[in-house]
């Protein structure tokens, strides 16, 4: 008797394949929405305000220190804790939470319409810091979803994807400062930035609330005592928190120069908004896609090499030149090759850090390095104006680029560690 081939089987493999791309594909289009949704109130204070604080002629120390509204990202992994405690290793519960603080966060956005920007500096400064509240732990909702339902390939994958939706949030202030969104009326502004972040946090609804394998088997793992002892006798934590200090270190301090430098440089708020805040993250939208398909083949610590040399090239190429090219085209070229690099370094970085992460606490541990890792950005941020001031331009550059080039060696070293320890996800 002939035997019938089992077709249906076949066609509910395929159906099931088909089934679980989707929900991956609908996981990442989440992640971007709500990256989108969060980069729009930060890129509106890095790019936008501190201009318009430089511009209504405060001094360099005052604009850079303004980066310290960021702490809510450096504190973070002091509750995510909690979170994950709340959460309990579920996605619906991650992704309600995701959409819930997004909604909030516009919520103390539509708050500054309260404030005037030339008086009430340190009001506006205590508000912000409440938006990043929010923010902040909606970023460790996140990466508790991703945690739940991706296995560590993808959550790699999702980097690229987290990464492209701050860039186009970027681009979105960016746009709207070139329109003169921020020049006009305060309340006008504040309201249109809280409808702009209004569509993207609906579109967090994209996120697949259904249960998955990869959730039930973290859930399932016996808790860990001493988690933060283990984490730091981690090695693949401590290489990453090293990485953090030299690569994300020099980024912050040159970030934090950049609206003095462009002001300074000749540049107006709605230039800046076109040419640092839309063009650039147009540049970091591609830096992005750059960092997920060199990561795809050639790992994270070997990308961070390369955008490292790249950046430490530039920075040394700005010390010798800016004197003879200062200007608006330098201050314009520099904000965009520092925002490529930005983005590039993001994506293998954040994607080191979801495989380096798993099991029992693994939402604190990547909350505890992301959190480490913008601390970093932070101090450099706030100190720029102080540091660029004692050393000047020159020996500035010299330095941001020194930096890059020693965590371009660092990254070579691990990536050569790596290829000896199989049970590496680099």
């Amino acid at each position: 008797m002939t035997s019938i081939p089992d077709t249906p089987n076949e066609a509910e493999v395929l159906a099931g394949d088909f089934a679980v791309g989707t929900d991956r594909l609908m996981t990442f289009l989440g992640a971007l929405a709500f990256m989108t949704a969060t980069s729009m109130p930060m890129a509106f204070f890095y790019y936008i305000f501190p201009p318009m604080l430089r511009d209504l002629g405060y001094s360099p120390e005052v604009v850079g220190g303004f980066a310290v509204v960021y702490l809510p990202y450096v504190l973070r992994g002091l509750w995510a804790f909690a979170i994950e405690r709340v959460m309990r290793g579920r996605a619906a519960r991650y992704r309600m939470g995701t959409m819930v603080l997004a909604l909030l966060s516009i919520v103390a956005v539509l708050a500054l319409m309260l404030l005037d920007p030339a008086k009430d500096v340190g009001a506006i400064m205590a508000v912000a810091v409440l938006i990043f509240v929010l923010l902040a732990s909606g970023m460790t909702t996140v990466d508790g979803y991703l945690l739940a339902r991706l296995s560590s390939e993808d959550r790699a994958r999702s980097a690229a994807w987290s990464a492209g939706g701050v860039a186009m949030g970027g681009i979105c202030v960016g746009l709207m400062a070139w329109f003169d969104v921020f020049t006009g009326s305060w309340t006008n502004a504040v309201t249109l930035l809280a409808l702009a972040m209004l569509v993207p946090s609906l579109l967090i609804l994209l996120l697949p609330a259904r249960r998955t394998d990869a959730m039930a088997t973290q859930q399932n793992q016996p808790r860990e005592k001493r988690v933060f002892r283990s984490f730091l006798a981690n090695p693949r934590l401590r290489a990453l928190m090293l990485m953090a200090v030299l690569a994300h270190g020099g980024i912050g301090l040159i970030s934090g120069y950049l609206p003095i430098l462009q002001v300074d440089a000749g540049l107006k708020i709605g230039e800046i908004g076109l040419f640092s805040a839309a063009a650039s993250n147009v540049l970091g939208l591609i830096g992005a896609m750059v960092g997920g398909v060199i990561v795809a083949r050639i790992g994270g610590w070997r990308s961070l090499t390369f955008v490292m040399i790249y950046l430490g090239a530039v920075l040394l190429v700005s010390a010798s030149l800016h004197q003879a090219i200062w200007g608006r085209g330098f201050a314009i070229g520099l904000t965009g090759a520092l925002m490529f690099a930005g983005y590039v370094y993001y994506v293998p970085f954040r994607a080191l850090i979801l495989q380096a992460c798993d099991g029992p606490h693994a939402v604190s541990r990547v909350a505890i390095l992301s959190s480490f890792d913008m601390t970093i950005s932070i101090v450099g941020m706030s100190l720029a104006g102080v540091v660029a001031v004692q050393l000047g331009l020159t020996l500035f550059f010299a330095a941001c680029g020194g930096l890059a080039l020693i965590a371009a060696t660092l990254s070579f070293k691990n990536a050569a560690r790596a290829d000896l320890t199989p049970q590496s996800n680099s």
